[in-house]
């Protein structure tokens, strides 16, 4: 059979799951510049954000719904040909998966699914200390959970894994840059990529007909950086022209996020702490950049353009 034969069917609808995010709204508008052609249908599990998705998207199709809540998902995916999925932080992926393999399997038109999945590359769950898989609501435990239930579902399934950490993650360090001059984090060594284009990558699958992707896992950097903390404490003195310094202790890191979202930092540091003992893993490569046909986004550039609001 001909490599020409078989061709994975371009989505005529789109449900993008998490359109007000880093990621999910530039796709939304990535898809309606590029593909018109596309009905948009955009989804949020709070009634509260329904009108500013409306106006956010005027084009798409906007719905409420909730990962815990089946027959809301059976209402979102009803007719959709391509599904957008992420899922927050903290989210039971054993009930939030269950329901979407049903709603999907039960309304019968996903041609192409994306799931994006934050992991270390061929990650061992059984590596986990066991402090943190006590946790279990972090991305270590629930992001392998994820796709195993989405690989035992047989539908048409590609993963976007960001293996890397997203440049605008940077923005939740200022406090110490513009006091101190000092990048307070963990000196983790992580590759990097702007959340900008795993949007485009995303959308770039959906209307491709290559039906290879189909059950692949791809992992995503921009191919470039490939940097601990303190060299990008580094690489900010040279951007912005005045030294910055790099604090990398524990201590430092609890004092400057003593919560970190709705999280003790110390769970964070942990986290860090294991994905330290594993970053041989790390490996740049070019998938980003073959897919969009560009170079991707570099962290020097990403520091020039957001210098001001880094710095005062």
């Amino acid at each position: 059979m001909s490599r020409d034969t078989i061709r994975k069917p371009v989505p005529g609808s789109v449900l993008v799951f998490g359109a007000t995010g880093r990621i999910g709204r530039p796709l939304t508008e990535f898809l309606h510049r590029e593909a018109p052609r596309i009905r948009l249908r955009v989804a949020t599990s709070d009634p509260e954000r329904v009108d500013g998705l409306r106006s956010a998207f005027p084009y798409a199709e906007v719905v409420r719904a909730d990962y815990f809540d089946l027959p809301s998902l059976e209402v979102a995916v009803q007719g959709m040909e391509g599904v957008f999925v992420i899922a927050p932080t903290g989210t039971d992926e054993q009930s939030a998966m269950t329901n979407l393999v049903t709603a999907l399997k039960g309304a019968g038109t996903a041609v192409h699914v994306l799931r994006v999945l934050g992991m270390q590359p061929e990650a061992n769950p059984r590596r986990l200390p066991q402090h943190i898989r006590d946790l279990g609501t972090g991305l270590p435990t629930q992001h392998p959970l994820a796709k195993r239930l989405l690989d035992e579902s047989d539908l048409p399934v590609t993963y976007l894994n960001v293996g890397a950490t997203f440049m605008d993650n940077l923005m939740r360090t200022k406090d110490g840059l513009r006091r101190e001059r000092k990048l307070v984090w963990h000196d983790r060594l992580i590759p990097w990529i702007h959340p900008a284009d795993v949007a485009e990558v995303a959308g770039r699958l959906f209307l491709s007909d290559n039906h290879r992707h189909i059950g692949q896992f791809h992992t995503l950097n921009n191919g470039h950086d490939l940097k601990r903390y303190s060299d990008v404490a580094e690489l900010m003195s040279e951007v912005f022209g005045e030294e910055i310094t790099h604090d990398g202790s524990k201590e430092g890191f609890l004092r400057a996020y003593d919560r970190f979202g709705v999280r003790p930092a110390s769970e964070l540091w942990d986290f860090f702490t294991y994905e330290e003992e594993n970053e041989v893993v790390w490996a740049r490569n070019d998938f980003v950049e073959r897919t969009i046909g560009r170079k991707p986004l570099t962290l020097r550039e990403w520091l020039k353009d957001n210098a001001s609001a880094l710095l005062p």
